[in-house]
């Protein structure tokens, strides 16, 4: 579900459990949205290697990289700190520019039958 703000203190009268940022540590220390919790799909150093390989070889061979970053990142988050959630839990995901980021791990969330 895409969510359009007008205000940032909007977010809080959504309904969300959780405000997950998956963009990588050091865009999550450079700023995010207060009381975000941060689960970066890919780290500082996958995020150069995706983006040298987009620049460098092509956009597909990066996705494909990506992907596969993604998913193991996904795995290790659904194998801790989200391991205790329930079917109840509804969390807001968020990343920037594309979306990309955000859209792959919410699609993993909403397969498992959380409402993202």
């Amino acid at each position: 579900m895409a969510v359009t703000l007008t205000h940032l203190t909007d977010i809080f009268a959504l309904g969300f459990d959780d405000i997950i940022d998956v963009r990588a540590p050091a865009e999550f220390a450079e700023d995010h949205i207060p009381g975000a919790i941060s689960l970066p799909v890919l780290d500082d150093a996958e995020r150069a290697e995706v983006g040298t390989i987009y620049k460098q070889v092509s956009p597909f061979t990066a996705r494909k990289v990506g992907a596969a970053l993604v998913a193991k990142n996904a795995s290790a988050h659904l194998q801790g700190p989200l391991a205790s959630k329930t079917g109840a839990w509804k969390p807001l995901v968020y990343c920037w520019r594309g979306g990309q980021r955000s859209g792959s791990f919410a699609s993993i969330l909403g397969q498992i039958g959380w409402r993202v």
